[in-house]
């Protein structure tokens, strides 16, 4: 994945030291690129530097976040505000759009000083709505967005009016990224090595569109070598699945068994907040055909090859303390 010249690309992720940035960056490094991760964290920048990463302190809600004097060939927007682990009401999903729609601007700003070739913006298919449970939707089927895509859409807005003023953004829509970490590990992985139930929606098996987080991170940098700007792709594995399903192969690959406890909607809307809950219960049925299409290759196609590899990573994370 170098450049034309054979050179690595020197790419800035803003959003890098995330759960998602945190693969891609791990991607571009792999594939021979230079990533510079732009972070608020002196510790997650200290971190970085001792991995071999190049970090630079800065903020895309603050006044001036970088100077991009040296120059970037490519950027990746990954950033957001914090929002996993919260009760998520409208007010704070409000709060999330209006600041995600900030730090938008201010990395299309950034990357126009930088003339960057090629930008790959991230956002996610509830931007989509519910995609039904028949075949799988393309990028081309949208529908009204569900759960956190009315507070993702101004932002999508913007960067595609961008493109028609000439920004080189690719647009990428990523379902669900499973690894051994954040909300794999929170909701199915901890509750069953503690032996206890999985807490389900009463009512609810909805189709699941799930991608491992490593073929995720290969997708991002993969865009920026093959995606047109102006493309819209979903970044989904080859086989959407029912949530049960996703369930039942974490429970086998971990060798336990599986118990689901299930709730009614109400207490879920009242735990987690109703966006949420509203996300939880769509069908996020989608299509990885397109992004096939321009050559990409997934190392875990389904969650058959996928979630052991995850189970296993995990184990060995447990083990080491």
């Amino acid at each position: 994945m170098a450049d034309a010249a054979g050179g690595a690309r020197r790419i800035l992720f803003a959003g890098g030291t995330g759960y998602i940035g945190s693969a891609a960056v791990a991607a571009a490094r792999a594939a021979g690129h230079r990533p510079v991760v732009l972070t608020r964290s002196p510790g997650k920048a200290r971190a970085l530097e001792a991995d071999g990463i190049e970090a630079v302190l800065g903020d895309l809600e603050g006044p001036a976040a970088l100077d991009p004097k040296d120059g970037f060939d490519d950027a990746v927007f990954l950033a957001a505000p914090p929002s996993w682990g919260k009760r998520v009401s409208v007010a704070v999903a409000r709060s999330f759009g209006e600041g995600l729609l900030r730090m938008t601007g201010a990395f299309l700003d950034l990357a126009a000083r930088a003339r960057v070739g090629r930008i790959v913006y991230i956002a996610g298919t509830s931007y989509y709505g519910d995609a039904g449970d028949g075949p799988p939707r393309s990028e081309d089927q949208p529908g009204p967005p569900k759960g956190w895509g009315p507070y993702l859409r101004p932002a999508v807005e913007v960067v595609e009016a961008r493109v028609a003023a000439g920004a080189p953004a690719v647009l990428a829509f990523p379902g669900q990224v499973y690894g051994p970490a954040s909300w794999a590990e929170q909701l199915y992985l901890r509750p069953l090595l503690a032996g206890k139930a999985i807490i389900g929606l009463a009512g609810y098996d909805p189709m699941f569109s799930p991608i491992h987080i490593d073929d995720c991170g290969r997708a991002i940098v993969h865009l920026l070598a093959h995606g047109a700007p102006g493309q819209r792709f979903i970044l989904v594995d080859e086989r959407p699945v029912r949530a049960a399903d996703f369930v039942a192969e974490v429970a086998r690959a971990m060798e336990r068994s599986l118990r689901v406890r299930k709730v009614p909607r109400w207490l879920c809307s009242l735990l987690l907040g109703p966006v949420l809950t509203e996300y939880a219960t769509a069908h996020t049925n989608f299509s990885s055909a397109r992004l096939r299409a321009t050559g990409f290759s997934f190392r875990f196609p389904d969650l058959r090859q996928g979630v052991p590899d995850v189970v296993r990573r995990w184990l060995a994370q447990q083990r080491r303390g």
